[in-house]
């Protein structure tokens, strides 16, 4: 028996391969993807009914991309609402409610979709919820707590975890501890992750922390007076209006310190914080309200042995750029290929690392940069304020969109050459009488893509039997290939000065290089980083 064969039978004897704690959108999203890879999941979850109440609100083009990796594009399709689609815009106002600064909401992206996209969350999870419980590798057992976890060590294969009955708001009288053997266990369990407390993980904090209240509203018609999305920068309350979904609206105000706080979160308050706005009882139904303490921090350890963070266990941060769900969403498809190449027996123990260093790098860029600006929102003093709607008078007109280009991976599993790193681009593609946008054209995977050569003709032998063990796939564009009806490939291979590039299954980029005969090399940087 070779060593891959020795692993995979003891994992083999475990009760799956990975251990999911929490069902929340991003441990269930981690769930199939890794069943996707024939990878067996269990899921625990105390709660015994998916969140009934909208909490994200936003889809960022790269996450939306991801979803629809899990084939949910025809039932998510009338669940959304592309930011911008009939010329709206985002805009700040000072106290009065002038206009300081406008921006239009961009309806392309290096994905193929608009840049962000609302959504309602139960929708969305009602639809994960029943891809989970169909799915015959993911067993989704509601009802339970995390307990206890141990590892076995550098010598050992796997995790032990001990879960117990759980109601959702305490462990269950008399019910009975249950063991469960996994090759790793993910925390996706939230901002109160248990999985982050076993393993004792510190956090980075930068000191943000601002209550605010949030409330959500379905209008009975479409509220043509209110503004598509706005943040209100006024000292006395800062308030943000966006879009949440078809139909939805959502408010975030400010709870300020003269606020009377018993009674901030209650019908009575919504409303009346409403009422400036023109929404009243009359006009719309009142779907929630939720007090929230908006805080920036992030883990300073991801990763203990076979253990693992995601999601709101590893991060936390404001909603001013709407990147929270979205970060964690990154962080799933990060982790899944690689612990499906772990599970397979030919991954290296390095690659979880490797995930650490490249999630914790960007969710501390978006962070960062959420909270900076989020104490420009927060800002009550009066003067302070005042310099602040000056400067953004000054500037006239907004990028909103320019800020999250710049979120490349860094360090990890990426080629160091101003490619890797950065999202591979999703456009328009054909092929015969067909034609559709790439990531339907191409299977889901590693993939080599070449500008007007087909790479995999150009690989070694030794090379291209790894690549074909990994799963690989290859396409190109010109005569035998792909065309490109946009030209927005030929564009991207220029700016990128490559022949050949190489996709993760994230729709990251290992790397690129400049000639097609050098793909070999490429592949086997690859190869080199990813397989024991």
């Amino acid at each position: 028996m070779t060593d891959n064969e020795n692993i995979r039978a003891t994992t083999e004897r475990h009760d799956c391969d990975v251990l999911i704690v929490g069902a929340g959108p991003i441990g269930q999203v981690l769930a199939l993807l890794l069943a996707q890879q024939a990878v067996r999941v269990i899921v625990v979850e105390r709660w015994e009914q998916p969140y009934p109440l909208p909490r994200a609100v936003a889809l960022s083009h790269d996450t939306l991309r991801i979803l629809y990796q899990l084939g949910l594009r025809e039932e998510l399709a009338p669940l959304l609402e592309p930011w911008g689609q009939d010329g709206h815009t985002f805009k700040l106002t000072d106290a009065s409610g002038e206009t300081l600064a406008e921006s239009r909401f961009s309806l392309e992206s290096d994905s193929g979709f608009a840049h962000m996209t609302g959504f309602s969350q139960p929708d969305l999870e009602g639809l994960l919820e029943q891809r989970v419980r169909e799915h015959p590798l993911i067993d989704q057992r509601r009802g339970f707590s995390l307990e206890a976890l141990s590892d076995d060590g550098p010598s050992g294969s796997g995790v032990t975890a001990i879960v117990r009955p759980h109601n959702g708001l305490e462990t269950t009288p008399g019910g009975e501890p249950e063991t469960v053997r996994a090759g790793y266990v993910v925390g996706c369990d939230g901002a109160n992750s248990t999985v982050r407390t076993l393993l004792g993980t510190e956090m980075t904090d930068l000191d943000f922390s601002h209550d605010w209240l949030v409330v959500d509203v379905l209008p009975h018609t479409p509220p043509a007076w209110l503004p598509y999305a706005c943040q209100h920068l006024d000292p006395a309350r800062s308030t943000t209006l966006v879009p949440s979904g078809p139909g939805r609206r959502r408010w975030e105000f400010m709870i300020m310190p003269d606020d009377d706080q018993d009674s901030v979160d209650t019908d009575e308050n919504a409303w009346r914080l409403l009422k400036a706005w023109d929404i009243h009882p009359g006009n719309a139904d009142l779907v929630r309200h939720a007090r929230y303490t908006f805080r920036g921090r992030w883990a300073k350890q991801w990763r203990k042995g076979r253990v693992l963070l995601a999601g709101d266990a590893a991060h936390l941060m404001p909603p001013f750029m709407g990147q929270g769900i979205n970060s964690g969403l990154r962080d799933a498809a990060n982790l899944a290929w690689r612990l499906a190449l772990l599970v397979g027996g030919g991954g290296k123990d390095s690659l979880l690392d490797d995930y650490s260093t490249e999630r914790s790098g960007q969710v501390a860029q978006i962070i960062e940069q959420t909270v900076f600006i989020g104490r420009m929102f927060c800002a009550t003093d009066p003067k302070e304020c005042a310099e602040r709607d000056a400067m953004i008078r000054s500037m006239g007109t907004l990028d909103i969109q320019e800020a999250s280009k710049n979120w490349n991976l860094q360090g990890g599993t990426l080629q160091d050459d101003g490619i890797g790193g950065t999202l591979g681009v999703q456009a328009q593609v054909g092929t015969g009488t067909r034609t559709a946008l790439l990531d339907e054209m191409v299977a889901p995977g590693f993939l080599i893509l070449g500008r007007d050569r087909d790479p995999a003709g150009l690989l070694s032998p030794v090379q291209r039997t790894a690549w074909q063990q990994l799963g690989g796939r290859s396409a190109h564009f010109g005569p035998g290939g792909l065309t490109d009806p946009e030209g927005k490939y030929a564009a991207w291979f220029e700016r990128l000065n490559a022949s050949v590039v190489l996709v993760r299954p994230d729709f990251q980029l290992f790397g690129g290089v400049r000639t097609p005969h050098a793909a070999d090399a490429l592949v086997r940087n690859l190869i080199q980083c990813v397989k024991a």
